[in-house]
């Protein structure tokens, strides 16, 4: 091989290795550590800044002034600051090379020095403005000569700065320029130097003829400082006197970035000013506020990105694991920061909890708890532990310290933290002993009382944090684009007055119209109608939109797939509109409208999560029957469902079991329903023959996520043996596995049956 052969053989193995390096990165981005970083190239904008961060980047071009500008992007810690301004620079570099401006990120707090702080920039904007002169030609509406000379009024200013009242070093270099060493009385006196004419009138000439030229110039410098509010005070002073007397020049323009409270105070601290906010506002012309994200985006954002960490070991544990987010997340999630914490934390406790079979719904509200209040996160743990000896018999609490753990627990949260009474249900839900008091005189809470053995043995079976086994574990590791329109409303509610089948349709058209991550439109406008937009609805409207659900939320599956068995997808927004609905009907058109809805809904993949909840609720099958007050249906209502049910069930198809949205949910709910021989006879006749077999065993796999292995298919020994013989069907598959036709599918089976005995 001779020498460019070999090179070029280097190459393309050097191309393909990164090429692989790449990928894997993009693969195990969700599963690594993200860190309290801003967006970078390459990240996905989650709350829809992008369209914010263009419009910002089209008025810094086309309507700022051209005497110079200072904005503040003001938002709280965590609110996407830094993610904003990376952004607004990513669409700066997007416009026609003659508009394109040049973008100078100053980051004075990397600056150990304080009174090298001028000199940073300056050499920064210097250099800058040699790369202009280079990049000067016809492409261009910017001339060499301009550029150069430009750049010449700004050495001299530099020059006539350090004559002022500082030591400024300047060794000329081929250009004329090199780096400039300050030594002095730091930044207040150039201010006040440039400041005063008079002080000083040939500084002031200088800044004069530089001002000049960049005038004439005609190029915009865009000079971004990030984290101003994390300076020392007296640093955030020099850093305002430095933008408002220095370096206030035309075609220059600041972008600082700050929380406005923080920064204020330190201007107070440093300046020994009463009001730091007038005094900002006489340096920062106008300012952008950071857009605040919707509490549903937070938590859908949280809920996308825990798919792809993490799964729930059953339908209880997501189930708990929904209501965690809703409520605690719900609470915590209050800034991008906020979830990118949380996700961290899951990211970095989640492996080795899974691999003890914990519970991640319990994890998932400790670690939401930790980062949102420390003081609550203690308590639980301390009292976790006191519980533990509790139940163990070897400690005892009286009603004197009961009494004080409450006073201590009330003292790490705010008043009125606990007077959603809903909220304190759930709280108390999650610790062992734990029981909400309702009582007016009462302290919110009821604490160390017993724990019935079923409870104590459910605990410690699932590796849940009441467990008095398994506690340590959770503690030794220790208008954005999404918005709906007026628009949207006025046309929904419109084909709601105008019947269920137009209902149908706008929300279908509406699940068309993406949002933000996995949420469309559809999804808003369920949430928001569930939050309060339903007591506009007249009873009509009211009726035509439930008998919709049931006719369209199957094919709102078929159109956008979502996985049913994870956080809050379409159909779960839609079953919490039922309780909500149901009530304005009048008694007969409430009965019609549920005969309709279960007699003909097309939707019968919806239609039997509805019927398997109430199943539940009523206990009418399991042992977790709940309040009347959580029914969506009466006693009475759900009996006329179950018979309607039971016989739509028996007059389905094969094909119609097979290929509706959850085929096993549908024959455990034929079941549960009271019929439990139908599903049993409908799957004998299905696998007589062999590719009858494969088929009906293809339709009742089960998707489980991964960290470390990412999506497959399971055959679940729970799931199959209530309807057929699991080691008949599983040796006949196994024989299946030379088959010339069915032989490739069989395996895949196989290995889906091994797979169901771990997951």
């Amino acid at each position: 091989m001779d020498s460019l052969a070999g090179l070029a053989w280097l190459r393309h193995e050097a191309e393909v290795y990164t090429h692989k390096v790449h990928e894997k990165m993009a693969g195990d981005q969700s599963h690594s550590v993200r860190g309290d970083r801003a967006l970078n190239a390459g990240d996905e904008d989650k709350l829809g800044f992008r369209e914010v961060a263009k419009r910002i980047s089209t008025s810094l071009v086309d309507r700022a002034s051209e005497d110079g500008l200072v904005i503040g992007i003001e938002g709280a810690w965590g609110s996407g600051k830094s993610s904003l301004l990376f952004l607004i620079g990513d669409e700066l570099r997007k416009h026609p090379r003659d508009q394109e401006p040049t973008v100078i990120n100053f980051r004075p707090w990397l600056i150990g020095n304080r009174d090298a702080l001028i000199t940073s920039l300056f050499g920064e904007l210097a250099k800058q403005l040699d790369q202009v002169a280079l990049n000067a030609g016809d492409a261009t509406r910017i001339s060499v000569a301009k550029a150069k000379e430009a750049g010449e009024a700004l050495r001299k200013f530099m020059n006539g700065l350090g004559k002022a009242g500082s030591a400024i070093e300047v060794a000329g270099d081929a250009s004329g320029f090199a780096p400039a060493k300050w030594i002095g009385k730091g930044l207040k006196a150039i201010g006040e130097a440039v400041g005063k004419r008079s002080a000083s009138p040939q500084l002031s000439s200088l800044k004069d003829k530089l001002a000049k030229s960049l005038r004439e110039l005609g190029h915009r410098f865009i000079i971004t400082i990030d984290d101003v509010d994390r300076l020392e005070p007296n640093e955030v002073i020099e850093i305002l006197r430095l933008v408002r007397s220095v370096v206030d020049l035309p075609n220059v323009i600041y972008l600082l970035c700050y929380d406005s409270d923080i920064l204020t105070h330190s201007i107070e601290k440093a300046a020994d000013v009463k009001n730091g906010k007038s005094y900002l506002e006489k340096i920062v012309q106008l300012t952008v506020m950071v857009p605040r994200p919707e509490p549903l985006q937070l938590r859908q954002w949280f809920s996308d990105e825990l798919h792809l960490i993490a799964s729930t070991k059953g339908e209880d544990e997501l189930a708990r694991l929904k209501v965690v987010i809703d409520y605690e997340g719900g609470r915590q999630l209050r800034t991008p920061r906020s979830v990118v914490r949380a996700l961290d934390a899951v990211r970095f406790f989640w492996p080795p909890l899974r691999d003890e079979k914990a519970d991640l719904a319990d994890l998932v509200w400790l670690q939401f708890i930790k980062n949102g209040n420390t003081a609550l996160y203690r308590w639980i743990e301390d009292y976790c532990a006191t519980a533990a000896m509790v139940s163990l018999g070897a400690a005892r609490v009286e009603k004197a310290e009961k009494e004080l753990q409450i006073a201590a627990l009330m003292a790490t949260v705010a008043d009125g933290h606990f007077k959603d009474l809903m909220y304190r249900h759930y709280f108390a839900e999650q610790l062992p002993g734990v029981e909400p008091d309702y009582s007016e005189a009462g302290n919110g809470f009821n604490i160390f009382e017993p724990v019935n053995d079923r409870e104590r043995d459910e605990a410690i079976r699932n590796v849940r944090l009441a467990s008095l086994d398994h506690h340590r574990l959770y503690f030794a590791l220790a208008g954005p684009s999404h918005a709906l329109t007026h628009d949207n409303y006025t046309s929904m509610w419109a084909a709601a007055a105008a019947g269920a089948d137009e209902a149908g349709a706008a929300l279908l058209r509406l699940q068309d119209e993406r949002a933000m991550g996995s949420l469309n439109k559809a999804d808003l406008l369920l949430e928001r109608t569930m939050r309060g937009a339903y007591e506009i609805l007249k009873p009509e409207q009211c009726e035509n939109l439930l008998v919709a659900l049931s006719q369209v939320m199957d094919e709102a599956y078929r159109r956008h797939p979502f996985d049913q068995s994870w956080l809050s997808p379409m159909w779960d927004r839609a079953e919490r509109l039922i309780p909500l609905l149901l009530p304005r009907l009048e008694p007969a058109r409430r009965a019609a409208v549920i005969t309709t809805m279960f007699r003909s809904g097309a939707a019968i993949g919806w239609l039997t999560s509805l019927f398997r909840h109430e199943t539940f609720a009523h206990g009418r099958y399991g042992n977790k029957q709940r309040p009347e007050d959580q029914w969506l249906f009466t006693n009475a209502e759900l009996d006329h469902i179950t018979e309607l049910m039971l016989v739509r069930y028996r007059a389905l198809s094969a094909s119609d079991v097979l290929n509706c949205p959850n085929p096993v949910s549908l024959l455990f709910a034929w079941q549960q329903g009271g019929d439990e021989q139908g599903p049993r006879d409908f799957i004998k006749t299905n696998v007589i023959s062999d590719e009858g077999l494969v088929e009906t065993l293809e339709h009742l796999t089960s998707t489980i996520t991964s960290s470390d292995r990412g999506k497959f298919v399971v055959l679940k020994k729970d799931n199959l043996s209530p309807f057929v013989d699991y080691e008949s069907v599983r040796q006949r598959i196994n024989a299946l596995t030379e088959h010339s036709d069915l032989g490739a599918r069989a395996r895949r089976l196989c290995a889906a049956f091994d797979l169901g005995t771990e997951y």
